[in-house]
């Protein structure tokens, strides 16, 4: 039987992670009888193996969207060679809010004789929040309310935290049996990682055999770092959103952080133990739920894992300057450099024998001019 695995996420539970990985080990996933195939359809800002991302331009017009049908004609050739193919992209998990993206995806599964099968994993609530925060203060477009303003913005709202609502509206159009639900807590996954869980999710296993990615993706950064880079994209100039994020590149080289393979310590969280305790009881009925039906957990208990006793943030002055000073430093270093690597690239340019042509017969046109 053909299957098709759609990853959904949810955000931040190691999706990029799991991206580096499955292409990194695509002989090993064919020999197994799987393929995460490549799907070249340009989408600004989104990387090459968000390869669902296709699924994510759904809008509610009646209109199917053109990368659909080139989508899932390179999902069909694929199933041509491999029974089983694997997509990934996070924006599943909100985009099956659209009207009749779940009609068209299961139609189109089963005309090409297939079952579709969908893969979340969810981060605790609070966790989560923290984390997405920290990526959206990084990244495009660049978010400058403070992390309290992103609470009540409804920012957040694109990825819900519902998670009961949300996978009972999955289990509607696919059916509860085809959605397998992991719980994204490290001391707990199955083989001691995100990768061995994912295999087993799919039914393989994790072997000495296959490669783990060797860098770290989307690295959490600390609190007073990020806070710097949220005063950074509030300026009017930078905050612009055609305006490149370079100082995310700065920052994360400056610091060591990103392919680094030691992680920053994190030593402050953005809840107070209280605004934790409350923001988490928001969903307390709905993680027993979900643990019960959808994990088959009769305790109830969605997250063995409790949160860090970690004391709520707030900006020290002292150490802001010095992170301030330490990133505009990185800012110069790095505009110095990328100077220097055009300038060597035109001394290249000015040394090939085709530009010393140029020059000379643009100088026989110059002094033909002057006798004229």
């Amino acid at each position: 039987m053909k299957t098709l695995y759609i990853h959904a996420g949810t955000p931040k539970t190691g999706t990029t992670a799991l991206q580096d990985f499955l292409p990194e080990n695509q002989s090993l996933l064919n020999s197994r009888g799987f393929v995460f195939p490549e799907v070249p359809i340009y989408f600004r800002g989104v990387a090459q193996h968000q390869t669902a991302h296709f699924l994510a331009v759904w809008e509610e017009d009646g209109n199917v969207p053109e990368q659909w049908d080139q989508g899932f004609e390179i999902v069909k050739k694929a199933f041509e060679e491999y029974p089983n193919v694997i997509i990934s992209d996070e924006q599943v998990w909100w985009r099956q809010h659209k009207k009749g993206f779940w009609e068209e995806v299961t139609k189109r599964v089963r005309d090409m004789g297939a079952v579709l099968k969908v893969i979340v994993y969810l981060r605790r609530q609070d966790d989560q929040i923290e984390s997405f925060y920290n990526e959206k203060v990084k990244g495009m477009p660049k978010l400058t309310l403070t992390f309290s303003e992103y609470l009540k913005s409804g920012e957040n709202d694109y990825f819900p935290l519902n998670y009961a609502a949300e996978l009972d509206r999955f289990s509607k159009y696919i059916g509860k049996e085809n959605l397998i639900v992991r719980s994204y807590e490290k001391g707990n996954f199955i083989g001691g990682n995100i990768f061995a869980d994912f295999l087993d999710a799919i039914g393989l296993s994790l072997t000495d055999e296959y490669k783990l990615p060797s860098r770290h993706a989307n690295t959490r950064w600390p609190e007073h770092v990020m806070e710097v880079k949220r005063m950074i994209n509030a300026a009017n100039s930078y905050h612009r959103r055609r305006v490149p994020n370079f100082y995310r590149d700065v920052i994360e080289e400056a610091y060591g952080i990103g392919n680094d393979k030691k992680f920053p310590e994190v030593l402050y969280g953005m809840f107070s133990g209280e605004e934790r305790r409350e923001f988490m009881s928001r969903y307390e009925e709905g993680n027993s739920y979900v643990a019960r039906e959808y994990l088959g957990r009769e305790d109830g208990i969605l997250f063995y894992e409790k949160p860090a006793d970690l004391p709520k943030w707030s900006a020290d002055e002292e150490m802001l300057v010095q992170d301030s000073v330490k990133i505009l430093a990185g800012a110069d270093v790095y505009i110095y450099r990328q100077t220097q690597e055009v300038e060597n690239m035109l001394s290249d340019i000015r040394n090939r024998p085709e530009f010393k042509l140029y020059s000379h017969l643009k100088n026989i046109k110059n002094k033909f001019k002057e006798h004229k």
